[in-house]
């Protein structure tokens, strides 16, 4: 593949490998300094007054169960209250395993308060009762009441409904007679109870189901009224969803004159070697016969989901489209040119969903039918290593919180699908995934869509391991030929394609920066009254290949699927060209190759504070990835890598009186810490001058989309990893306490010394699971700040010790490069010739 965009024979000096310069130590995180705490309650009149709440709650609720129950002749387990907090305050865990009692379904109102659900076995009210009697017992002044943790947030407790489970970011439908699929966050142990009382109430369960840590998420066919009678019969549902998605394809063919071509390019194409990657393309099937495309897709590795729907591309033409793109890139300039053309990989094709005459697939779990695609393609070629892309959404759908379909991607891309593990210790092969982050939709009328933030990323593009790809666009120029004289576009060369979605109104302190990466999505014409607005405009879309290529071989194409083929297209020459690199390396350095543009480069500058880049960022991400910049260093551009495996958590014994020992609770195992080469001559010479630092760690996380999963990220996170670069001001020792309590002496704390030129801050790019951030300053600056640490942060493997994930290993990524814009400096020299020095000691 030979893409449109190259900075020339610049980068051409490999990487530099940096795992000599690491070492491993025990980790403790340092205490944290407290913010001066809120005022407490009165603990004793505040757990009266909830202790009564709670006792008419309960007694209410058992009455409501008993009608029910005199409905469907069963016995409910328990019963089902609300627990809602006080203003701008976290629900405690009010959940007692040993008896049955759970909290679910967490979620937050307009009035920054945070409701749950909690379930209560029968025979359990005593239990909490007694609870709230210590809690509400008075203590010596100073001391902390007992229980405090569970209950000084909670308000109120009331009689929950089923609109207390529903933790969708859709409404929940309100025709009580309507019959869909509700998705059934299911207790793992409660599986039985609830597929029982579903066969006894006579619904519809579907075979297709996901599983993770706790629950297994199980679609059911009910009205309002039956899904109420199964939840509080059976006592086995964590929270509720809908589970009715609805795919969106960005697909429009337009015709247009062209150039037949295609014969001379064919001439200048060589495939794809027999020992090659692939891209797996999970869409609508692909016209496997068109020239252009079977150079690259064999008819053995076009595939389906559903044997009896074929494999070819026989309704939309999405698919197809897909392929050409990520081969070719935009034709336009392949067809222009003379260029020899190499395709580096293969292409796999998945049929997704079914042609047109067949029944739609299966609504109620797109999570389920992605990982069977997965599968499906690594059967059928099991020792080929693939990229998978996926250019569907579900229209119009937030991605904010994490679903079924966004963790079922993360389960994929970190080997924790149920096929994948031999034992509960071990996780399977990682993957790299690629996924579109969908469009704005399209209008004539500007004023539909003058409001950016009204069109967030769609779900499952909120998936932490994967890459979501949105849309830039370099297209300015309206051709003549197209008929629109006159006319602009709505977009400036450089900016957001206006079809690309966002996600500024996400919380950005619990959801990853999305999309990551942009790529060509095309622009939109507007007319000279900036009153209308035209989408597919020819000379502002991409050429691609067209499904009906007996009659035409090429076809327009545009907004979010072809950006997304285009990255899908350099993580297959990166695959190729690394076949040693990890997933989670090429992603890291697809995601750190990116540059922003002049025009987003003049917005990010523009802003005042680090919040209002970081909301720039949440609309173009990280920028245009390079791959001339991913493939290779220049002189004044270096870049250094590792990849490496790490314990983040531990359980050790302790002994007892007596000479017995116990297993204590997981805590942290693990930091590394790296001594950076630095280019130390180098960077002295330049001095004061201004220099470019840039980080970006990456990591899988394993996930666990539990009821409290979208407020709080350490419950959805297996583990979290973060980095930590020495500053100027402080010594060795300063640094290593700092990041690390074992390397105290318990001597007094110094005073932390300010961190600045990072372009966001460690805590604007915490979440997910890939840590990306730009430091600008002083040559002199940076050769002292030549140590980094890599070190892990909290998450389920560490807190839910019967799942006894707590000494699984994890891998991470780490990519560290040093610019600078003077073009006499040889950065890349000193290093190279330390590495060498170094490895023949």
């Amino acid at each position: 593949m030979a893409p449109k965009r190259d900075d020339g024979a610049r980068y051409a000096l490999p990487h530099i490998r940096i795992e000599q310069f690491r070492r491993d130590n025990p980790y403790s995180p340092p205490p944290r300094r407290m913010d001066e705490q809120a005022p407490r309650r009165n603990n004793v009149l505040h757990g009266q007054r909830i202790q009564r709440q709670f006792s008419r709650a309960y007694s209410r609720a058992r009455a409501i169960i008993a009608e029910r129950r005199a409905l469907q002749g069963r016995r409910a387990p328990g019963i089902y209250l609300e627990v809602t907090s006080a203003e701008h305050e976290s629900l405690g865990d009010l959940s007692w395993e040993q008896k049955g009692i759970r909290l679910g379904a967490l979620r937050a109102d307009e009035n920054d308060t945070q409701k749950a659900a909690i379930f209560v076995p029968e025979g359990s009210q005593t239990f909490i009762t007694e609870r709230l009697q210590r809690y509400a017992t008075e203590v010596e002044a100073g001391k902390t009441p007992s229980l405090s943790a569970r209950f000084q947030s909670v308000e109120s407790v009331s009689v929950a409904t089923a609109r207390s489970l529903w933790t969708d970011v859709r409404q929940m439908p309100t025709d009580q007679n309507e019959k869909l699929w509700w998705e059934c966050w299911t207790w793992t142990d409660k599986v039985v109870d609830l597929q029982e009382h579903a066969e006894s109430l006579g619904l519809q369960i579907s075979g297709r189901r996901l599983f993770f840590p706790e629950v297994q998420v199980i679609p059911v066919y009910a009205n309002i009224e039956e899904i109420e009678n199964l939840i509080f019969s059976s006592g086995a549902v964590e929270q509720l969803r809908n589970a009715t998605d609805n795919p969106s394809f960005f697909t429009v063919t337009v015709r247009r004159e062209q150039n037949l071509w295609v014969d001379d390019l064919l001439e200048r194409i060589t495939g794809p070697k027999d020992e090659s990657p692939a891209v797996c393309i999970l869409d609508t099937g692909v016209a496997q016969a068109h020239p252009l495309i079977n150079l690259a897709l064999a008819e053995s590795d076009c595939l389906s989901v559903n044997s009896t729907w074929g494999t070819t591309d026989d309704s939309s033409g999405h698919g197809t489209k897909m392929a050409g793109t990520i081969l070719y890139d935009d034709l336009t300039y392949a067809l222009a040119d003379q260029r020899e053309i190499e395709l580096l990989f293969k292409l796999e094709s998945v049929k997704l969903l079914p042609p047109p005459g067949f029944e739609p697939t299966d609504s109620e779990s797109y999570g389920s039918i992605t990982q069977a695609a997965v599968s499906i393609a690594e059967i059928n070629a099991p020792e080929r290593d693939r990229v998978f892309c996926m250019a569907v959404t579900n229209t119009d759908v937030s991605g904010e919180r994490p679903t079924s379909w966004s963790a079922a991607l993360d389960q994929i891309v970190s080997g924790a699908m149920v096929a994948d593990r031999e034992n509960v210790n071990t996780i399977g092969p990682r993957r790299l995934f690629l996924v579109s982050g969908g469009n704005i939709p399209d209008t004539s009328d500007p004023d539909e869509i003058s409001d950016i933030d009204e069109f967030p990323v769609e779900d499952p593009a909120q998936a932490w391991n994967v890459i979501t790809v949105g849309g830039f666009t370099e297209k300015t120029e309206i051709d003549p030929a197209d008929g629109y004289v006159g006319w602009g576009t709505v977009a400036e060369a450089g900016d957001l394609s206006p079809y690309s979605r966002i996600s500024t109104d996400w919380d950005h302190s619990q959801t990853p920066i999305k999309p990551e990466i942009v790529f060509e999505a095309g622009n939109k014409a507007l007319s000279p009254e900036q009153t209308e607005i035209l989408s597919g405009l020819d000379s502002l879309s991409l050429l691609t290949t067209n499904r009906d290529f007996t009659d035409q071989n090429l076809a327009t194409f545009w907004a979010t699927s072809p950006a997304t083929a285009q990255a899908a297209g350099m993580a297959g020459v990166l695959a190729s060209r690394f076949p040693a690199f990890w997933p989670e390396t090429i992603r890291a350095l697809m995601i750190h190759s990116a540059e922003w543009t002049p025009a987003m480069l003049k917005r990010l500058n523009a802003a005042e504070n680090k919040k209002q880049k970081i909301i720039l960022a949440r609309h173009f991400g990280y920028g245009v990835p390079s791959l001339e910049r991913a493939l290779a260093s220049a002189e004044n551009d270096l870049v250094l890598l590792a990849q490496r495996e790490l314990s983040p958590f531990q359980r050790m014994r302790e002994t007892l009186e007596g000479g017995r020992t116990r297993l204590k609770n997981a805590s942290f195992k693990q930091i590394d810490y790296y001594n950076l080469p630095w280019p130390m001559n180098a960077l002295e010479g330049l001095g004061e001058r201004e220099v470019t630092l840039k980080v970006t760690l990456s990591y899988f996380i394993e996930p666990s989309p539990n009821w409290d999963a979208a407020l709080a990220p350490q419950r959805y996170q297996s583990f979290g990893l973060r980095f930590d670069l020495k500053r100027a001001a402080e010594s060795e020792q300063q640094f290593y306490e700092r990041v690390n309590n074992l390397e105290r002496d318990g001597s007094p704390r110094t005073a932390a010394v300010q961190d600045e030129g990072w372009t966001f801050g460690s805590q604007s790019i915490a979440a997910g699971s890939i840590h990306c951030d730009v430091w600008k300053g002083s040559a002199a600056s940076l050769a002292a700040r030549g140590k980094i640490a890599i070190y892990p942060v909290g998450g389920w493997w560490r807190d839910r010790l019967k799942l006894q994930r707590h000494s699984a290993q994890t891998r991470y990524s780490l990519t560290v490069s040093i610019s600078s814009d003077e073009q006499d400096v040889n950065l890349y020299a000193e290093i190279a010739n330390m590495i060498s020095i170094s490895s023949s000691v």
